[in-house]
């Protein structure tokens, strides 16, 4: 067989075998609108959009710019994640999201590549749009300037309330409740809670809801010691962790 032969006969079984490319619509940028509320509005991840768009600088978006928004039906492989992982997350088996990537090696799945999704599939119980726009705001009013694993601990700690049976079960309700009359996060007494959270924000929200990443386990709440009354009852809970300037506890 000459190499020329065989150049070609691979190449070939690379077309074949190759990932597909993910179908996206495209968008008008408007004004007031971000890469944030671009996703948020078509139920996808900033990620997902930032990926399509590897051009577009998600801090300087004119209006006017066409943004490229992935299908729901695909999803972008991350770090970590495995076929179970995905197909446990979208509620299906692990045979029908191979079935519907036949190109996909389960041994060694690429991050980056995109995987269709059977149309069986569901979103992440966790991560509807509310629950995502509301966790985003509270991680960046109480943690915006923590590094990364601080805002994920924050957001842990509303999931952990949402599986408890004393507690609410979608973040806004967890966020906005009060207790006693008092509301149970500050920025939601002081109004912080709505300014536009910022991108790492957006990206520990998501680490939290579709990726089920849980930094501080069985944390309930969380505290600034430096500026926590010494008489408060939180300094009688077990300490977790300790991440940036926070202290998360039992």
């Amino acid at each position: 067989m000459s190499f020329r032969t065989w150049l070609c006969g691979a190449a070939a079984v690379l077309s074949m075998t190759a990932a597909p490319e993910a179908m996206a619509s495209v968008v008008t940028v408007r004004p007031g609108e971000s890469l944030w509320s671009i996703a948020r509005a078509h139920q996808v991840s900033l990620a997902e959009v930032q990926k399509a768009n590897p051009n577009v600088d998600p801090m300087h978006l004119p209006v006017g710019a066409r943004v490229n928004v992935p299908d729901r039906n695909t999803y972008v492989v991350r770090k970590g994640d495995s076929l179970w992982t995905i197909a446990r997350q979208h509620h299906v088996s692990v045979q029908t999201l191979q079935a519907a990537n036949p190109w996909v090696r389960p041994m060694n799945l690429p991050v980056g590549a995109t995987l269709r999704l059977p149309a069986s599939a569901a979103p992440s119980g966790l991560a509807t749009a509310d629950n995502l726009y509301w966790m985003a705001h509270i991680i960046h009013a109480e943690a915006g300037d923590e590094p990364l694993a601080a805002k994920i601990a924050v957001g842990d700690v509303v999931v952990h309330r949402m599986h408890d049976p004393a507690y609410p079960d979608t973040v806004k309700s967890v966020v906005f409740q009060v207790v006693g009359g008092h509301y149970q996060f500050e920025p939601v007494m002081n109004g912080y809670i709505y300014s536009e959270p910022d991108e790492e924000s957006q990206k520990a929200a998501e680490a939290v809801l579709r990726d089920g990443r849980d930094v501080v386990p069985g944390a309930m709440v969380f505290y600034n010691p430096a500026q926590t009354p010494a008489h408060s009852w939180v300094w009688s809970r077990p300490v977790i962790a300790k991440l940036g300037h926070l202290n998360f506890a039992k």
